[in-house]
């Protein structure tokens, strides 16, 4: 139900703005931190391996006298991130995770005791499809909600709203939903959701 009005909204959006100005309708994505993992807290992590010739040489120093190291894999999505408890690796287990995922980048912690893979996802979380909405606060200001709007538990802010411009492009039903909250489950409603309301910016439209 959601989706269909959220369908009807963007089109009625579209239908207003055509013939005013060429619409750029990109994909913006923004990558959003949704959870601070307990186990990375205050841990800080160096040698990140950014070229793959000086991967095995990395691995060798981290690994040093055959010890084995706690593995983690970092998640990184445009909203949201998860960690994932790879256990104890050895330095075999350790390459051959990096010559089949060559996009991961690599990072010990300063104590050489955990290293992580860091992968980046161009989707939404598990939790994002569940709990995402895009919103307004009193203010005007568009953000990624973990919930609805009303709840205030804002996961990331975008940019300032011209309130008085989108409310004489919308009728009062689809700005009431918008303050409710605007439920994204995949990255192609949050790309559209979020390409569509950066045309009322309030940097981009006059009062």
């Amino acid at each position: 139900m959601h989706n269909l009005l959220w369908k009807k909204i963007r089109n009625q959006i579209r239908r207003k703005l055509k013939g005013q100005s060429k619409l750029v309708w990109g994909a913006t994505r923004l990558a959003v931190a949704l959870m601070l993992i307990s186990v990375l807290s205050g841990v800080i992590y160096e040698h990140t391996v950014d070229a793959r010739y000086t991967m095995e040489d990395k691995l060798t120093t981290w690994f040093e006298g055959g010890k084995q190291l706690r593995g983690i894999l970092h998640k990184k999505y445009v909203c949201g991130e998860e960690i994932v408890n790879l256990d104890l690796i050895s330095y075999e287990d350790a390459v051959i995770l990096a010559q089949q995922n060559p996009h991961w980048e690599l990072s010990v912690d300063q104590f050489h005791s955990v290293i992580r893979f860091e992968e980046r996802i161009e989707d939404l979380s598990p939790y994002c499809k569940q709990n995402a909405f895009f919103g307004i606060d009193e203010g005007g200001l568009f953000s990624l909600y973990d919930g609805v709007p009303k709840q205030e538990k804002i996961m990331k802010t975008f940019f300032q709203l011209n309130i008085p411009y989108l409310e004489s492009r919308l009728p009062k039903q689809e700005f009431e939903h918008l303050q409710l909250g605007i439920r994204v489950k995949d990255i192609e409603e949050y790309d559209s959701v979020l390409s569509t309301f950066n045309e009322f910016r309030l940097d981009r439209v006059s009062q």
